[in-house]
């Protein structure tokens, strides 16, 4: 008999599974070339930091007889025993609890719904940034009125449906725009405090300050920050420094109090102490500042606003998990890439037949959201006939093999086709 071999993303393989072949030279591995049993953790992640995907032999495989493409848990959520996932979950919330609810939030609206309004609060928070700026610029000094409201208003949204402002997030993912980027920032830290129970006023807080945290790029000349792709080490450190002119601006104003300060000035701080600007360490870290920090980097990695290649939704998630106890706490990135999926809704993803998806809807199992499929090349004519595509109840063998980095700018009505229509099907 033929040996039976299936190729999977190795975000998909498991302990026990026979790799009998990979998407690379196997002499630019460590890897025997006749291929080879994973033993245990450490050689699983090291082929998922060396490869993208890879063929399994299903009859030498010592896992299931079959191996099932879409699992429902990611490389990411396998890699604990779910008793140490709890325990990891037990653990932070003994350091969270007094700013936790003591019942986890329950989704109030659909994403159709919740979308119509959230896109409102998307424009109101713009702009009330634009109205403070401008009135910074005039008198110096920024007002906190105006933005508390919105960040109250974000956390609000987030809280009755935790989809439309990550698929907001999504949409804007090609735009080079420090305000869009703010909000984005603080649409991932609040949609973690959401996962995590925090209570409303530390999100409000949480939203503020995520808000506030690239505020000192206002002090920074425009056409440096309109120059497009990977900053010079020269600019990193200007962006960097900023960081100090904002905490500045910051205490300027007798609006803010100590505590958002507080937040702001911590957020580029690392778990490993190789953070900026005083090299603070660990739990020294405040907790809310260590959110804002993950969702900057996180934003960092899949959008255009200082990168040449924006990292696809799930090869950022990869790229948390590897600096989870270096630049972040295990437990936080752990819960962030609960909070947010592998495929952020929004996301846009290649199905196993090469079909183009958008992710619309998010289901219990995480590798099997609820897609909209924008282009078919084995139907081309079908390019205005909407099909809606769920992973979770599917009979088919349709399953998700990449996502897709965002977007470039100069495809933003590409983009803008994309997002459109598939909101009208959400």
């Amino acid at each position: 008999m033929a040996v039976r071999t299936q190729k999977l993303i190795t975000d998909d393989l498991q302990i026990g599974m026979f790799v009998s072949g990979i998407d690379r030279p196997w002499r630019e591995t460590p890897f025997p070339i006749q291929g080879f049993h994973i033993e245990n953790r450490a050689q699983l992640e090291k082929i998922q930091h060396l490869c993208k995907w890879v063929y399994v032999d299903v009859q030498k495989s010592r896992t299931l007889n079959s191996v099932s493409p879409a699992q429902d848990f990611t490389f990411v959520s396998g890699y604990f025993e779910e008793k140490q996932r709890k325990n990891g979950r037990e653990l932070l919330n003994l350091r969270i609890r007094t700013m936790q609810n003591d019942r986890p939030y329950k989704r109030l609206t659909n994403l159709n719904t919740e979308m119509r309004q959230a896109r409102k609060v998307h424009k109101r928070i713009r702009d009330r940034i634009k109205r403070t700026l401008r009135a910074m610029s005039g008198e110096g000094r920024l007002s906190i009125e105006d933005l508390r409201d919105v960040s109250n208003e974000l956390v609000n949204s987030v809280i009755r449906n935790p989809d439309a402002f990550a698929y907001l997030s999504r949409i804007d993912s090609h735009s080079e725009d420090v305000l869009n980027y703010s909000i984005r920032v603080a649409s991932w830290a609040v949609l973690t405090g959401r996962h995590l129970d925090l209570t409303r006023e530390a999100m409000s807080d949480l939203a503020l300050a995520a808000l506030l945290c690239k505020i000192g790029y206002t002090t920074i000349p425009q056409e440096i920050l309109r120059v497009k792709g990977t900053p010079t080490p020269h600019m990193n450190e200007m962006l960097k420094w900023s960081l100090m002119k904002g905490v500045k601006l910051l205490r300027a104003s007798d609006q803010f109090s100590s505590r958002i300060v507080k937040l702001v000035s911590h957020h580029l701080e690392r778990y490993d102490g190789s953070g900026f600007p005083r090299g603070v360490s660990g739990r020294h870290i405040p907790f809310l500042s260590q959110v804002i920090g993950l969702s900057d980097y996180y934003e960092s990695l899949v959008s255009y606003d200082f990168r040449d290649e924006p990292m696809s939704s799930a090869d950022a998630v990869r790229e948390l998990f590897s600096q989870r106890d270096l630049l972040f706490d295990a437990a936080l990135v752990e819960e962030f890439i609960q909070a947010i999926g592998l495929y952020p809704t929004g996301s846009v993803v290649t199905l196993n037949d090469d079909r183009l998806a958008v992710v619309i809807g998010q289901n219990k199992a995480r590798l099997k959201p609820k897609l909209l499929i924008l282009e078919d090349q084995r139907k081309p004519w079908q390019l205005f006939k909407r099909r809606v595509l769920d992973l979770e109840t599917a009979t088919g063998e349709d399953f998700i093999v990449s996502s897709q980095p965002a977007l470039p700018p100069d495809s933003e009505h590409r983009a803008r086709h994309y997002f459109r229509h598939a909101g009208a099907s959400i």
